[in-house]
């Protein structure tokens, strides 16, 4: 017993030196990008592993910010399991901050896939994001507008890099701030190994002022949006890579206003997923509500990348129709009643 209380000893005072140095390793051969931390921390008693200011930067980036950075990450595992050979365990991570830029035209903007990215098998029982951001830069066009979002909460649940790890389908719940207003919910379920896309979710705003997408716009076109408070409900659900759902949007005051012709403005602001500037959009119902629908079969598509598609086009649909009806007035018996396409696999 007293040999083996000295080897836990030695072990227990070389790991947080082995930490660094394997943490070190790890982000020196990263692949067209660097990255630093300030310290890391590891433990037996719990099994415990944190890194705290992690930042990794591309090589390539346009903007000169981190792709990533981590005030705190930390990681605890449950030992059982280790004598399994199944790492599983929790992530808490506090202040996370990605940076994402449009991709190259003709990009595939592929992500790894859960093997890849944990080679290993492992299943992350729960991951908590806390007071964590996200800002897309379109890097690529006059005056680089973007998208920022922060003050994001988010909780990921079962989440196993093979089939049949985790117990029951993977479910996220995030909250948020889109730009400096505008309070967003989403919650998806899903499975993640599922051989085509199979999930179902939800998305709301409220508070959105449309005007803060006059940067994006005032790029492309003489024309901007007046302020005003946009609101939408979003479900949708896919089974076997059929998606529908429906969107409920509701605008109060914005308008388009300016030079430009309005309806090249509309194609413009929202590209591939505007309908004609000319109401009511194909899918949209007495009540105000418009029914989706889009064709996901291709095995090819990633869930995380097209999940968030899904959503954001249902937003700039949601967008658009209300900006459509503020100049043609509230659907009504002419409404038409077959779902539209979604077109939701569009790449990012």
């Amino acid at each position: 017993l007293g040999a083996l209380a000295l080897v836990v000893l030695v072990v227990a005072l070389a790991l947080p030196s082995l930490a660094r140095s394997k943490t070190r390793d790890a982000l020196d051969g990263l692949d067209g990008a660097r990255g630093e931390f300030q310290d890391v921390q590891a433990t037996l008693f719990p099994l415990r592993y944190t890194v705290t200011r992690l930042k990794i930067t591309r090589k390539d980036a346009v903007l000169k910010q981190p792709f990533l950075y981590a005030e705190r990450i930390e990681v605890t595992l449950r030992a059982s399991s280790l004598l399994r050979g199944v790492l599983r365990g929790t992530v808490e991570a506090d202040r996370v901050k990605m940076v994402l830029e449009q991709p190259k035209p003709g990009g595939d903007g592929r992500m790894p896939t859960l093997a890849e990215l944990i080679p290993l098998k492992a299943v992350v029982e729960r991951l908590r994001l806390h007071d964590s951001e996200v800002l897309y830069a379109w890097v690529r066009e006059k005056g680089r507008p973007s998208v920022w979002s922060h003050g994001i909460d988010a909780t990921l649940e079962n989440l196993g890099s093979r089939p049949g790890l985790a117990e029951g389908p993977m479910e996220l719940v995030a909250t948020g701030t889109v730009a400096t207003k505008g309070k967003a919910r989403v919650t998806v379920r899903a499975q993640p190994h599922a051989e085509r896309l199979t999930f179902s979710a939800t998305a709301s705003i409220d508070g959105f002022d449309p005007a803060q997408m006059n940067a994006y716009l005032a790029a492309t076109q003489e024309v901007t949006l007046t302020p005003g408070v946009f609101a939408t409900r979003m479900q949708f659900r896919c089974e076997a890579g059929r998606l529908s759902g429906l969107v409920r949007p509701e605008l109060q005051g914005s308008q388009l206003q300016g030079k430009g012709d309005l309806g090249s403005a509309i194609k413009a602001l929202f590209g591939r997923t505007a309908m004609a500037f000319s109401g009511p959009t194909e899918g949209t119902r007495p009540d105000g509500a418009i029914a989706v629908s889009d064709d996901l079969t291709d095995p090819k598509l990633q869930l995380a990348p097209r999940v968030e598609k899904v959503i954001e086009n249902g937003f700039i649909l949601g967008l658009q129709e209300s900006l459509t009806r503020n100049y043609h007035g509230p659907p009504d018996h002419d409404a038409k009643p077959g779902p539209t396409p979604l077109k939701a696999d569009g790449k990012k």
